[in-house]
C-alpha cells in the first residue's frame, strides 16, 4: 500500500464516526484510534519491511496569552500557496487580518481554504508544504493585536 492510499482511507476515516479501524491486508497493517481529546493517535505497522510501530502523536503546544493557535478543522494535506508556482498566503512577520486565507488544507480532491480567525501577526508556521494534518492540528501561532 503506498502513502497516497494511506492518505485516502485516514481521509475517509475522519469522516466518519468510527473511533477505532484496524485494517489488515497480507503485508501491511493500520490501526487508527480517534478520541476527542487532542492527542490522537495514528499507528502504522508495516509488517514486511521493518516489523515496528511507527506513532505519531499530536503533542500540546504552550501558548501565551496573546497567541493564539490557528488549528485545522479537518484532517487533510496541507498547502502553504494556491498552487506550486505561486508565493504562501501568510510567511512569519506577515500582518493578518480576520478572515484573510492563511492556507489551504486538501481533504478527498477538495481544497479548503484556512482563514483566520483573529487580528495579528503570524509568529510561527508549524508545518512544512504537503505536511499531513490531522484533526484540531495547530497549523500557526498568531501575535494578537
Amino acid at each position: 500500500m503506498n502513502l497516497k492510499e494511506i492518505k485516502e482511507i485516514l481521509l475517509t476515516i475522519d469522516k466518519t464516526n468510527l473511533t477505532y479501524v484496524n485494517l489488515k491486508e497480507k503485508d501491511f497493517a493500520l490501526e487508527v484510534s480517534k478520541s476527542q481529546n487532542t492527542k490522537d493517535e495514528i499507528l502504522l505497522t508495516d509488517s514486511i519491511t521493518n516489523k515496528s510501530d511507527f506513532v505519531e502523536t499530536i503533542n500540546s503546544i504552550a501558548v501565551s496569552d496573546d497567541i493564539h493557535l490557528i488549528k485545522t478543522p479537518i484532517m487533510g494535506t496541507y498547502y502553504e500557496s494556491p498552487s506550486p508556482e505561486s508565493s504562501s498566503f501568510v510567511r512569519v512577520g506577515d500582518k493578518v487580518n480576520k478572515g484573510d486565507t492563511l492556507c489551504i488544507i486538501e481533504a478527498m480532491k477538495l481544497m479548503n481554504e484556512i482563514h483566520s480567525d483573529v487580528d495579528g501577526e503570524i509568529v510561527e508556521v508549524l508545518l512544512k508544504n504537503e505536511d499531513l494534518v490531522e484533526y484540531n492540528q495547530p497549523l500557526f501561532k498568531i501575535k494578537t493585536i
